[in-house]
C-alpha cells in the first residue's frame, strides 16, 4: 500500500509540473523565466514529465498485486519530506505567482555591468558614436553599449535617446539613477542589469518604473570605472513592455 501511495505521488507531481510549464508556456510567462531559445527544450521536458506520469500510474495499478520481497532502507520521514518538496513547492509557485520579474532589492544587490568580454561581432563597431543622435533599441543596445565604453574620450555632447526601468542603489545620491535593462542568456538566475548613470532631476521618477529619455553624453564613473553618463534633458513615463528582458546578445559579448 505504501508503494502505492508513492508510486501515484510521484505521477501526480510529474504531472502537476507538466501542466505548470503548460500554463508559463500559454500565459506568456515562460520567457520571464528562460530565454526563448531554452523554450523548446521546456516542452520536450513537458512532453517527458507528461508521458512518464502516465507510466507511472500505469505501473502502480499492475503492480498492486507484486509482493515486495526485497527489503532495503526506507528514507526517513524528514527526507521524503525535503524529496519531494523539491518538485511541490515550484509547482505551487509556478501556479499562482504571476509577476516573475527580479525584486528591486535583488537587483541592487546585483548591480550594474559596464565592461563587456571582448567584442568578437563583425558589426561595424564604433558607428553608433558617430551619429548626431544616438537612438538605442533593444536590436542595438549591446552595440551601442560597446561603443560608448569603448570611445568615452569622443562622447561628449552627444544626444542620446533610451528607454528602460528606473534604478538605484543606496550610494546614489538624490540627482543621481539608472536607466537600465535586464539580460537573459539562459534562465533567470543569470540574469544580468546593464544600463546607463543618469544625472538631472530624477527625484520624482520612480524606482522599477520604464521610461524613455533623451539626454547628453559624457564621461563618468561608475564604482571606480569611466562610464558613459547622461545628462538627463527630457523623460516620459512609459509602459512596461511585454518582452521585458533583452535576449541574446551573444552577437556582441560570448
Amino acid at each position: 500500500m505504501k508503494s502505492f501511495f508513492i508510486q501515484r505521488l510521484e505521477g501526480l507531481l510529474l504531472l502537476g509540473l507538466g501542466l505548470m510549464i503548460f500554463k508559463l508556456y500559454v500565459s506568456g510567462h515562460l520567457t520571464k523565466l528562460i530565454a526563448p531559445k531554452m523554450v523548446p527544450y521546456a516542452l520536450a521536458a513537458l512532453f517527458a514529465f507528461l508521458v512518464i506520469s502516465l507510466l507511472r500510474m500505469k505501473k502502480q495499478k499492475q503492480g498492486l498485486h507484486n509482493c515486495e520481497c526485497e527489503s532495503h532502507r526506507e528514507p526517513s520521514p524528514a527526507m521524503k519530506v525535503l524529496k519531494y518538496s523539491l518538485f511541490f513547492i515550484p509547482i505551487i509557485l509556478g501556479f499562482i505567482l504571476t509577476d516573475f520579474t527580479l525584486s528591486g532589492e535583488v537587483l541592487a544587490k546585483r548591480g550594474m555591468v559596464q565592461q563587456q568580454t571582448p567584442l568578437v561581432s563583425s558589426y561595424d563597431a564604433g558607428k553608433h558614436v558617430n551619429s548626431e543622435k544616438i537612438s538605442v533599441t533593444d536590436d542595438n543596445y549591446f552595440e551601442v553599449l560597446d561603443d560608448l565604453l569603448n570611445n568615452l574620450d569622443t562622447i561628449e555632447g552627444k544626444e542620446i535617446e533610451l528607454s528602460g526601468f528606473i534604478y538605484r542603489e543606496d550610494s546614489f545620491k538624490e540627482k543621481q539613477m539608472a536607466i537600465a535593462r535586464l539580460s537573459m542568456s539562459c534562465c533567470v538566475v543569470d540574469a544580468t542589469l546593464y544600463g546607463y548613470m543618469v544625472n538631472g532631476n530624477v527625484k520624482n521618477m520612480k524606482t522599477n518604473d520604464w521610461y524613455t529619455i533623451t539626454g547628453t553624453l559624457k564621461k563618468g564613473v561608475y564604482k571606480g570605472e569611466a562610464v558613459p553618463v547622461i545628462d538627463l534633458k527630457e523623460s516620459k513615463k512609459i509602459k512596461a513592455p511585454e518582452e521585458a528582458y533583452l535576449y541574446e546578445n551573444v552577437e556582441i559579448i560570448q
